[in-house]
């Protein structure tokens, strides 16, 4: 974490209230006889813009995080707890979409949403790749089929099958609940149930060796859904995507993702062909208190 330039107070503005140092996750910003003082490197900054957001007098000068850059917050934006539970449960796996293309204006939206969620440490690590080419999310399909495929009929040959729980017994016990499926989607030649033939698809991804890298592309991934969903869009997380690309050369290629780089998720995005006109229930959370 590095922040270049001061942090300056504006002492005239200053109402010495000390919100921005108690809000600082740092906690670096000195207080010098009862005030906030001039931080000239701010080398433990990470730039969250907390300090900023918190002054009810505009007093702080950050480099990184203007005052201009910060919009007012109004409370009456502020959802009620049933109207967002209303809105939670309008979001559905879509698998079925129409042939309207997704439009750059409505993916920077999705993408604008995306940078809102929580980040390890705020380094903003979290990259996109946005798939809008038809050929190349037909042939995304048409291999990620193909080693589907291969690997069903890896693991339902009884003597391939020993060997691969002896040497991979975490990875086969996952796989196994997706035997079903992986046999279907091998089976089946006629039909696109890997992109589903949606117009657009977007991969989550961070560097091999980050350490929040797989936590913070999944909440990003998740608000692209729930802003889809506000746009009258469709969205459906594919694992089998994320798996297949970051497994083959030819597809990281094809997608242009970078040698130091793994998808973390994968989500197709379109416009959906059928409405829902209820919810479905959910199981309670399994929870436990301590």
């Amino acid at each position: 974490m590095n922040t270049p330039g001061k942090i300056i107070i504006n002492q005239s503005k200053c109402t010495r209230c000390k919100i921005c140092a108690n809000v600082c996750f740092s906690n670096f910003l000195p207080v010098e006889d009862g005030s906030i003082a001039t931080l000239d490197s701010p080398s433990m900054c990470a730039s969250c813009g907390h300090c900023v957001a918190a002054c009810p007098a505009d007093a702080i000068q950050h480099p990184a995080v203007p005052v201009s850059a910060c919009e007012p917050l109004r409370e009456s934006s502020r959802l009620t707890y049933d109207q967002l539970m209303s809105f939670l449960k309008m979001r559905r796996s879509r698998r079925e979409f129409t042939e309207q293309n997704v439009s750059r204006d409505v993916i920077d939206k999705l993408l604008a949403a995306a940078v809102q969620a929580p980040n390890g440490i705020n380094r903003r690590n979290v990259q996109y790749t946005v798939i809008v080419d038809r050929q190349v999310l037909g042939q995304i399909a048409v291999r990620t089929t193909q080693q589907i495929a291969g690997l069903a009929k890896l693991l339902n040959n009884p003597v391939s099958r020993f060997f691969f729980k002896l040497f991979n017994a975490n990875l086969y016990s996952e796989l196994e609940f997706f035997m079903p499926l992986m046999n279907q989607i091998g089976a089946i030649r006629d039909r696109n149930v890997v992109t589903y033939n949606a117009p657009c698809a977007i991969l989550v991804h961070t560097t091999k060796k980050d350490m929040c890298g797989s936590e913070d592309s999944v909440y990003a991934a998740s608000l692209i859904q729930y802003a889809a969903e506000a746009l009258g869009l469709g969205t459906c997380c594919i694992g089998f995507i994320t798996a297949s690309i970051n497994g083959d050369k030819a597809l990281q290629k094809l997608v242009g993702l970078p040698n130091d780089h793994k998808i973390q998720t994968s989500l197709v995005v379109g416009y959906p062909e059928f409405r829902y006109g209820r919810s479905t229930p959910k199981a309670d959370a399994n929870v436990k208190f301590v």
